[in-house]
């Protein structure tokens, strides 16, 4: 085993040659998002492809990896509070008080889909020993990301998540190794993907808490990554973890770093509350030009070898880019000329050419007069309809307010606190595309005012 160990060691040393794909997914999914697990996800494997599953059948694959039909995914609950409730979120469903079924434990959701699960049973009470090679649970959970077709990291705390995967000092524990080992030096088949907190995870500095009006109130100031052993205090806490800024402003941590460095991930991206200036903020911090924000019940399929991102699921994909953006000094985070991309299911972005493909129709005729301007720009949906709006209402400009938040309880901003703006304009470079109830916005340009 310690000479496994060492080959792992010297495996992750490699430079990243793309073997795998990543799987996106912005949290709170549907049960029965076909298009996002079947479509996206399965597929994206390449194996059984011509399989449909029952959805109605917790029986679709064999559980013996070696003669399954299926794709193989290992399912790590590590963001969870501890072993015993991830384990539990893995093998039971979630029941109603009538028991009617209200949410599928992990192992039915992705037995619905057609993929055999096998559980990672590493967690923040017991990774010592079971993200460690040379004991019996380490081992198990090795042999099983050796194996997997797919590793699905679910949501949860995105700071659990790496305090399981990573050593005090920030390099990979053994399982980290493996996982990259194969991603490194692998024949391609690898799909790794994160719901959530496992979707930040795959950053290489992940970003997370506090809210969009918080990162552009406090200048796109994050903090230096907070340290992996001190991962309770994941934060701002400069001014100390009862401060308003500890909960407001963002904190970073290291990630996993399998997601190419040329991009930042968000989840939650519309429809909980707008993170439009969260990610924006985030990507001017950590010296990054292109932001994918994932929304609810949304994959994002990322292929690194053709520099691709596709889109599955109800949701949308909001890109942001600010290669051509200009930072204006002033006490809060202002900037000019971002450019906004919405892309929904079908859409593909090409991050490395900064386009959008679409099928959809070019939008001709405009079926709105006037504006839409929003009051709570970063309230749910806000940031969606001002982009979609845009493209299909005669202006040519929304306007979007965001308001200083007042809480019930806990610290306060103060009363001078400006109500913030941005503006979406269209312009020479903006594109719109209309088809199925669904929109596309290419190269929006958004100004944080």
């Amino acid at each position: 085993m310690r000479r496994l160990t060492a080959l792992l060691v010297s495996a992750c040393l490699v430079s990243p040659a793309f073997a795998g794909k990543l799987y996106l997914m912005g949290g709170a999914y549907g049960d029965t998002n076909t298009d996002l697990f079947v479509n996206g996800l399965r597929k994206a494997t390449g194996i059984d492809s011509a399989f449909t599953p029952n959805l109605a059948s917790t029986r679709n694959c064999g559980t013996d990896w070696a003669s399954t039909r299926c794709p193989r995914i290992a399912v790590v609950t590590s963001a969870a509070a501890s072993y015993a409730v991830g384990a539990d979120a893995f093998q039971n469903d979630l029941l109603n008080s009538d028991g009617s079924l209200a949410k599928r434990g992990y192992y039915n959701l992705f037995q619905t889909h057609g993929f055999s699960p096998k559980f990672i049973t590493a967690h923040i009470d017991n990774y010592t020993t079971h993200a460690r090679a040379g004991t019996a649970e380490g081992n198990a959970n090795l042999t099983i990301l050796q194996q997997a077709d797919v590793v699905f990291f679910a949501g949860g705390d995105q700071a659990k998540h790496a305090r399981t995967w990573l050593k005090d000092d920030g390099s990979d524990s053994d399982l980290a190794a493996t996982l990259r080992a194969r991603w490194n030096g692998g024949a391609g088949n690898l799909v790794v993907a994160g719901d959530s907190a496992g979707n930040h995870l795959l950053n290489a500095t992940m970003h997370g808490v506090g809210i969009s009006y918080g990162y552009l109130y406090y200048g796109a100031d994050l903090p230096s990554p907070t340290a992996i052993p001190n991962y309770l205090n994941f934060g701002d806490a400069r001014e100390g973890t009862s401060a308003l800024r500890f909960f407001e402003n963002g904190g970073t941590m290291k990630g996993l770093g399998l997601l190419p460095t040329a991009l930042l991930s968000d989840t939650h991206f519309d429809r909980r509350s707008g993170r439009l200036g969260r990610l924006a903020a985030a990507m001017r911090a950590l010296n990054i030009r292109q932001g994918l924000g994932v929304d609810e019940n949304t994959g994002v399929l990322v292929d690194p070898a053709a520099s691709t991102a596709q889109v599955y699921g109800a949701g949308v994909l909001v890109v942001v880019d600010s290669q051509a953006a200009t930072v204006q000094a002033a006490s809060t985070y202002k900037v000019s000329n971002l450019r906004v991309s919405l892309l929904s299911a079908g859409d593909r972005y090409h991050y490395g050419t900064r386009t959008v493909t679409s099928a959809r129709a070019a939008i001709g005729t405009r079926y709105y007069s006037g504006a839409y301007d929003s009051a709570d720009v970063f309230g749910a949906l806000e940031t969606s309809k001002s982009l979609t709006r845009l493209v299909d209402q005669s202006a040519s400009y929304n306007l979007g307010s965001a308001p200083r938040p007042v809480y019930d309880s806990g610290p306060q901003y103060p009363s001078s606190a400006p109500t913030l703006r941005l503006r979406f304009t269209r312009d020479a470079s903006t594109r719109g595309y209309y088809g199925s109830g669904r929109y596309t916005v290419e190269k929006a340009r958004v100004d944080f005012e």
